[in-house]
C-alpha cells in the first residue's frame, strides 16, 4: 500500500492518503487533489470528529459523490454538531452536510480499501470517547490518540486521561512491525495552541 501525507494548514493536522483513493481524516482539499490516483476518493476513515480533522469533508463530498465517511458513533454526533466538534468555539462552525453518507463502525470493524487491503477499526478512546485508530498490515493511523513524543490531550470536553493511557498502551502493543501515522505533524506547540484557542475562547465549551 502506498501511503502519502498532507499536512493541513489548520493546526498541522494530517490527512493520510492510501493508494491514492482512500483518506484518513480530511482537512484541506485543493492541495490534496494531486495526491489522488485518477482523481477519485472512495472513502474517508475518521480517527475522531474534532473540526481540525473533518473541516474539508463538505468540500470533498461535494466533489466525490460516491465517497463514504467511516467513523465511530460518537464521531458521527460530532460531525453533526458544531459544539461537539469544537468548530463553534473557533468562529468557523462546521456541520457535515451529508449525514446519509456516514457509516458507523465499532471496535474491530473491518473496512475494505480495495486491492485486497483492509483497515480495522481499533477503539482508542481518551482524547475523545469515539477515537478510532485505523490499523492496516503495515501502519497504525492514530489520529490524536497517540502522537509520539506528545502527551495525549485530554483536557478538552469529554476527554478522559485514564482511558487515554489505556489506549496508548493498546496502540503501542499493536505498533510492533507497524508504522505510526499520527494525526498532526509532530509539534507540541501546535497542539498547545489548539487547546489555548479553545479553552480561552469567550464562548468556550464547559469542562467535564
Amino acid at each position: 500500500m502506498v501511503v502519502s501525507r498532507l499536512v493541513n494548514k489548520l493546526f498541522t493536522s494530517c490527512t493520510w492518503v492510501l493508494d491514492g483513493k482512500w483518506l484518513i481524516d480530511c482537512g484541506d482539499v485543493e492541495p490534496l487533489l494531486p495526491l489522488l490516483d485518477g482523481g477519485q476518493v472512495q472513502g474517508v476513515s475518521l480517527t475522531h470528529g474534532h473540526f481540525d480533522h473533518i473541516y474539508g469533508l463538505n468540500d470533498l463530498c461535494s466533489r466525490f459523490p460516491d465517497a463514504r465517511v467511516y467513523c465511530s458513533a460518537w464521531a458521527r454526533e460530532q460531525l453533526l454538531d458544531a459544539k461537539l466538534n469544537l468548530s463553534y468555539y473557533h468562529d468557523t462552525p462546521f456541520v457535515f452536510a451529508y449525514p446519509e453518507r456516514i457509516v458507523v463502525v465499532d471496535d474491530s470493524s473491518r473496512v475494505e480499501l480495495g486491492d485486497e487491503n483492509v483497515a480495522t477499526a481499533v477503539a482508542t478512546p481518551g482524547h475523545t470517547p469515539g477515537c478510532i485508530t485505523w490499523m492496516t498490515d503495515d501502519a497504525l493511523f492514530t489520529g490524536d490518540a497517540y502522537i509520539p513524543g506528545v502527551r495525549v490531550v485530554t483536557n478538552l470536553p469529554h476527554g478522559n486521561k485514564q482511558m487515554a493511557a489505556l489506549s496508548v498502551k493498546r496502540i503501542q502493543d499493536l505498533a510492533v512491525n507497524r508504522s505510526i501515522c499520527a494525526g498532526h505533524d509532530v509539534d507540541a506547540s501546535v497542539l498547545m495552541t489548539t487547546i489555548s484557542l479553545t479553552t480561552n475562547h469567550p464562548n468556550r465549551p464547559p469542562s467535564n
